[in-house]
C-alpha cells in the first residue's frame, strides 16, 4: 500500500510538473526578460564583429537594433513585449541579403544561445519561430 501511495504521489507530482511547463510560454522557459536581453546583447557583440556579414550592420544604431531585437524575441516566444518595429520585408528592403548571410546570423544567434546556457529543445523551439522569416529577410 505504502508503494502504491508513493506511486500516485510521484505520478502527480510528474503530471503537475509538465501541466505547469506547458503553460508557461516560451519566453518563460527561456528565463525571460534576462535571458533574451543576454542572448541578444551576445548576438549583437558576435554580428558586429563578423567578418563575414559585419557590413550589413555599419549604419546601425546598437541600442535601437538591441531594443529591436528584444522586442521581437519576447514578443514572439509569447513574452509580454510587443514589437514595433518594420516588418522583416520592410526592415531588409534594399539590403540585398544573402542566404548565406542570414545562416551566418543564425550561427551566431545559435551561439548567443548556447552561452546564454538555453536548452538544445528550447534553442530548436525559437528557431521554429523564426526560420519562415528567412524568405522576407533576404533577396535570393
Amino acid at each position: 500500500m505504502k508503494n502504491l501511495i508513493f506511486t500516485l504521489v510521484i505520478t502527480l507530482s510528474v503530471f503537475a510538473t509538465t501541466k505547469a511547463q506547458a503553460e508557461e510560454s516560451l519566453y518563460q522557459q527561456l528565463g525571460g526578460e534576462p535571458t533574451v536581453d543576454a542572448i541578444t546583447k551576445n548576438l549583437i557583440d558576435r554580428l558586429l564583429v563578423n567578418p563575414k556579414i559585419s557590413f550589413l550592420f555599419e549604419e546601425t544604431d546598437r541600442e535601437d537594433l538591441h531594443l529591436k531585437i528584444v522586442d521581437q524575441i519576447c514578443m514572439e516566444t509569447g513574452g509580454p513585449c510587443e514589437y514595433e518595429g518594420l516588418d522583416m520585408v520592410e526592415a531588409h528592403s534594399g539590403m540585398d541579403i544573402k542566404y548565406s548571410e542570414f545562416d551566418v546570423f543564425v550561427e551566431d544567434f545559435i551561439l548567443a544561445m548556447e552561452d546564454a546556457k538555453v536548452p538544445f529543445r528550447l534553442q530548436n523551439k525559437v528557431l521554429a519561430i523564426f526560420a519562415p522569416m528567412r524568405e522576407d529577410v533576404t533577396y535570393e
